[in-house]
């Protein structure tokens, strides 16, 4: 296991390093911006202390951690910083989540539980600056539907394709021939193209596609790019994301009470406490309650047995898909049309009775050219499941909708829990898993982590008091030592699954 934070540090060296050999003067230039950077020059403000009131730690205990946004003089330096928080024991690949709190007084605590034995040490990471915050918010607010724009490609019989520009808001469509509402009030969707001139609105044959991305200099105003990080091979606007001094950094914790004894059995329900997990030797241990570990490829054929499992949503969820046709060497099932990175996909083990399949969302749709005829809205699709005691149901919708004000999500998200209520009613057997969104690298006023985490939020608001199960991927990627990546590792996407698993078939 590598130290998160000199992980970090060595990952960054090392592209630094290929830049300048590869780019030249244009990669010196990106290391040198790090350090004109004003979020760079802000967290050295910062400060976190241990404000525990003992300097022994045993298993089970609680570490407190305070963070000092103040200035010398012991003035607010500022509120409202978005942070992140994580233990770690490199020795043991050990590691878990901190609970954050905002006293909005320029300080913040950490609680973590000490959940191993050992050294364990503290990293804490500034992501965005309130003002970074604050920028990003108004970018929302001036580009509310056309920070991506999208298009709708006809084709024609041995002539050019054609191609109209779509969103989720007319008002950005240029719309000289008229505008087609594709929008289903029942699946919470708005969607709206512009009308070619040669087809009709009804013209199914169709496909989907990203048109263009606003240029990050379009939405920023003068000085604002100091605030972001340009990365080398990210692209520009990237978090900062900058491990914060303080003292001590690591606690030696001693054995203590066994945080996995007498846990619950896992039944759909169970409410997600602030940490519901660690990583211990490597694998997920539940707090929530007893779940899974599989060794061999038997022990997951036997869980899954005669069960069908539908996964809904994004790239993420299709993880799930491919990690499991690996695992259990699946056959997959040819639909034509289809292409793999937005399906439909389907895949069958006979001698199990094994199926698994996979359906994208409905637009907005970053993808590549995808039928339209293979999209369908995440709720119609749920209420075209019988459900039952051998159908799992798993959901991750967020990633695609955070160029968009929050009413656009919240619409879409009602929409399901809408259908699975009906899908619960008709089959309240059925397993129903909702995956949070995960932690990413990318250009923070697109899709970054502030946006997802603001999505994320509301998620868990709106699926509330559901009998499903919570699987909270902000944590388990947050608490990972591996660098964050929207499409996470595939040890990650297999704790995930055995997580997942341990509600199929419960200890």
């Amino acid at each position: 296991m590598a130290e998160p934070q000199r992980g970090n540090i060595r990952r960054y060296c090392i592209r630094v390093l290929v830049g300048i050999l590869v780019f030249g003067n244009v990669g010196l230039y990106y290391f040198l911006e790090s350090f004109w950077n004003i979020e760079y020059i802000y967290a050295n403000q910062l400060r976190f202390c241990v404000t525990s009131p003992t300097s022994t730690f045993r298993v089970g205990d609680e570490l407190r951690v305070k963070i000092s946004a103040r200035d010398p003089q012991n003035m607010i330096a500022n509120v409202g910083d978005f942070l992140r928080a994580s233990i770690y024991t490199s020795t043991s690949s050990s590691s878990a989540f901190g609970d954050i709190k905002d006293h909005e007084n320029g300080t913040y605590t950490v609680l973590f539980r000490l959940l191993w034995s050992g050294d364990v040490r503290i990293n804490i990471q500034l992501i965005s600056s309130r003002q970074t915050v604050d920028i990003i918010e108004r970018t929302v607010l001036d580009f509310p539907a056309d920070k991506i724009m999208f298009r709708r490609r006809y084709m024609t019989d041995g002539e050019e394709p054609v191609h109209v520009l779509c969103n989720v808001d007319p008002g950005v469509l240029r719309a000289e021939s008229g505008v087609c509402n594709y929008s289903d009030p029942h699946a919470g969707a708005r969607w709206f193209c512009e009308k070619a001139e040669i087809f009709s609105c009804d013209e199914d044959r169709g496909f989907h596609g990203i048109h263009m991305y606003k240029a990050t200099g379009d939405m920023l105003e003068k000085g604002e790019e100091q605030r972001f990080r340009k990365a080398l091979f990210y692209g520009e606007a990237n978090a900062a994301k900058i491990p914060l001094s303080g003292s001590p950094a690591k606690v030696c914790v001693m054995e203590g009470v066994d945080p996995l004894a007498n846990r619950a059995h896992c039944m759909p329900g169970h409410p997600n406490p602030p940490v519901s997990g660690f990583y211990h030797h490597g694998v997920w241990e539940s707090l929530v309650c007893e779940n899974r570990h599989f060794i061999t490829r038997s022990e997951w054929e036997q869980c899954l047995t005669d069960k069908t499992l539908h996964f809904f949503g994004d790239s993420t969820i299709r993880q799930w898909y491919e990690e499991l046709v690996k695992i259990l060497d699946m056959v997959e099932v040819p639909i034509v049309g289809a292409i793999h990175n937005t399906g439909p996909l389907l895949a069958h083990d006979s001698e199990n009775n094994i199926t698994v399949k996979f359906r994208i969302h409905g637009p907005p749709l970053r993808s590549a050219w995808t039928a339209t005829a293979h999209l369908k809205y995440v709720a119609n699709a749920i209420d075209e499941i019988r459900g039952g005691p051998n159908d799992v149901v798993g959901i991750s919708v967020c990633a695609h909708f955070t160029s968009y004000p929050v009413d656009v999500y919240r619409e879409r998200l009602a929409a399901i829990r809408a259908a699975l209520e009906r899908l619960l009613h008709r089959s309240p057997d059925t397993i129903v898993v909702i995956k949070s969104a995960n932690t990413r690298t990318g250009n923070e006023l697109i899709g970054g982590n502030w946006l997802l985490h603001k999505l994320d939020l509301m998620m868990r608001e709106i699926f509330a008091g559901m009998k499903v199960v919570f699987l909270d991927a902000w944590e388990m990627t947050s608490a990972h030592w591996s660098e964050d990546n929207i499409h996470p590792s595939s040890e990650v996407v297999k704790q995930e699954l055995e997580f997942l698993c341990s509600f199929i078939c419960p200890l």
